[in-house]
């Protein structure tokens, strides 16, 4: 890398804490172990312990045990049972697992205030070792803690785990009560997601779990799809350049005329009709179709605030429309959160003193058209020298105050993240934000976000698995000491191979921060990022820590694999650069 000469980048380095030094200068360990006096779980491979169950288990009191049994077994060769708390011990060691009598009779309460949403409390006791969540999912999240913080087992990415392997296993003692660092967590979707105890789109073999939220974000299609209204009712949509016209889009365009006092009735009629069929929905979405083609009717437009910016060009209409529904919908369902966007051309509030969203409204603010280079509460967004200002691009310093004005007017705030597009994924190139997210997110843990939630792709993990798997250890545990998280990540991920392969990645990390151009949607795309974060010599560096890494696991199938994504990444990073004519 070559030098780099200017104050900003020693200032992030402070501000941030910015580990870029090999493996062998580890921070302290990612967790504290436990400590003695310790019992024995499994010796030489021979099970001395049994995992008990209430007498009648819920699904997923099962399926924690079944996790604990099938990773127990993974590392040390022994198969622990799973018995009832009404049958017979055959061991002297027990892991005790839900709504037990035990847990009852230790006094172990689930609490809202010190485990949240789906929090919970391992306790640890002569000859037991109680595990018992605020819910049933927070039972089996206490069980993943467990095998991740005391017996070492990591996801890394859906089909890429790591464990170690011991023919004996023991338990010290542990006295943990612990509250995820946000109430409602989304990075990815499925089974891995649910081992790093996210709690939105999570499943548990084929199971739905966790949060019952309906429809992701943009739903004014869902909720009035044309190809049933339009022919009957053209009023009911934007009238865009003198025209009430619908297109064949899925996922843009189709705009509803939100003044329209039957459109709001009949969207609350459909949100409604929605929940009478599932009425264990606990948050559900109302939010304009994306992209533009708003309503240019006098009754829409006459709503909008004169004088606003981009950012807040139709902020007060939908806020009105989104205010009327929910209070429709309330009036059923009055414990529903109806989850609206804070986007683009509305991502700002209303300017109206005497506005104040419904209380069944959770608002979910986008960070997008905001920078993606420089993290939140640094300042380090300056015009004329980091960004060019236009219309659609607002410095981070803006960003912080929306988020201060939309908490200030909601406890329900859910942020929505960009941890894996912008004008560098669309070129298919990696996306070095671990700088960013190492304090973003405890930036918003601190500032009373309710909810967190990041872009995903699963087909993306072998280019952006670190900024997935961060985000989620972090979306779970804001605290987590982020140099230490890094430093195991590449250790077990990589094994042999950790030291070439954390400067492969961490070189990339370098140059984002030496460039120290803002970044964002629509904002210094491919070409400006491409030509200066790309250089010869960060090239020259990636590769030669690809040819060391893939020297050293030669000889382990596992390793060759993980090493092999990065060569894949490096190759299209290179393939990208010449097509763009960067090389």
């Amino acid at each position: 890398m070559k030098c780099i000469n200017y104050y900003n980048y020693i200032f992030v380095v402070l501000f941030l804490g910015f580990c870029v030094s090999c493996v062998k200068n580890k921070p302290k360990t990612l967790y504290e172990p436990d400590r003695g006096p310790f019992s024995q779980i499994v010796q030489s491979g021979q099970s001395l312990s049994q995992i008990i169950i209430p007498a009648k288990p819920t699904y997923l009191e099962e399926f924690a045990a079944t996790e604990l049994q099938k990773y127990i077994e993974k590392i040390a060769d022994a198969s622990i049972p799973i018995i009832k708390e009404d049958e017979t011990r055959e061991y002297p060691f027990s892991i005790v697992l839900g709504a037990t009598k035990k847990s009852d009779e230790v006094e172990i309460q689930p609490n809202e205030a010190g485990m949240g949403r789906d929090g919970f409390e391992i306790k640890s006791l002569k000859d037991d070792l109680i595990i018992r969540g605020r819910n049933d999912l927070g039972t089996l999240f206490g069980v993943y803690e467990l095998l991740e913080r005391y017996f070492e087992v990591r996801w890394f990415m859906p089909g890429e785990e790591y464990y170690p392997r011991s023919n004996n296993l023991e338990l010290g003692q542990i006295n943990l009560i612990y509250k995820p660092s946000f109430t409602f967590r989304w990075v990815g979707r499925g089974e891995w997601p649910l081992h790093q105890r996210m709690n939105c789109f999570i499943n548990a073999e084929g199971m739905d779990v966790g949060v019952n939220w309906k429809w992701h974000f943009h739903t004014f299609r869902r909720l009035m799809p044309p190809e049933l209204y339009y022919e009957e009712h053209p009023e009911y949509f934007a009238l865009v350049n003198g025209e009430r016209t619908i297109t064949d889009s899925r996922s843009s365009g189709n705009q509803l005329c939100t003044s329209n006092p039957d459109v709001i009735r009949e969207v609350a009629k459909n949100l409604i009709d929605t929940l009478n069929v599932e009425p264990d929905i606990e948050i559900i979405t109302l939010a304009p179709n994306d992209g533009r083609g708003f309503c240019e009717c006098e009754e829409c437009s006459s709503l909008d605030e004169p004088g606003r910016d981009w950012h807040a060009g139709y902020s007060n209409r939908l806020a009105i429309f989104n205010r009327e529904v929910s209070a429709i919908v309330k009036e059923k369902y009055p414990y529903v959160l109806i989850k609206v966007g804070a986007y683009a051309m509305y991502a700002r509030p209303p300017l109206s003193e005497d506005y104040k969203p419904e209380d069944n409204q959770i608002i979910q603010l986008c960070h997008l058209y905001f920078c993606h280079t420089h993290p939140l509460g640094s300042n380090m967004c300056k015009e004329g020298e980091t960004y060019e200002s236009s219309p659609e691009y607002q410095p981070n310093q803006e960003f912080e105050k929306i988020l201060d004005q939309w908490l200030d007017l909601s406890p329900h705030l859910f942020v929505y993240e960009y941890y894996s597009i912008d004008g560098m994924g669309r070129a298919n190139l990696p996306w070095p934000m671990v700088h960013n997210m190492r304090s973003d997110i405890p930036y918003y843990r601190d500032k009373g976000v309710e909810g967190f939630y990041t872009q995903q792709s699963d087909n993306l993990f072998y280019r952006l698995g670190l900024n997935y798997y961060i985000a989620a250890k972090l979306c779970w545990n804001a605290d987590l000491n982020v140099d230490a998280l890094i430093n195991d990540y590449f250790e077990k991920f990589y094994g042999k191979a950790a030291e070439p392969m954390k400067e492969f990645y961490m070189s990339m990390e370098e140059s984002m921060l030496e460039w120290n151009k803002c970044s964002s949607y629509g904002l210094q795309g491919v070409t400006p990022i491409g030509i200066d974060l790309f250089t010869p010599e960060l090239i020259e560096e990636m590769e030669q820590s690809l040819i060391t890494a893939e020297s050293l696991s030669v000889d382990d199938e596992i390793i060759v694999r993980r090493v092999a994504m990065a060569r894949r990444v490096y190759n299209e990073t290179i393939e990208s650069l010449t097509e763009l004519g960067y090389l």
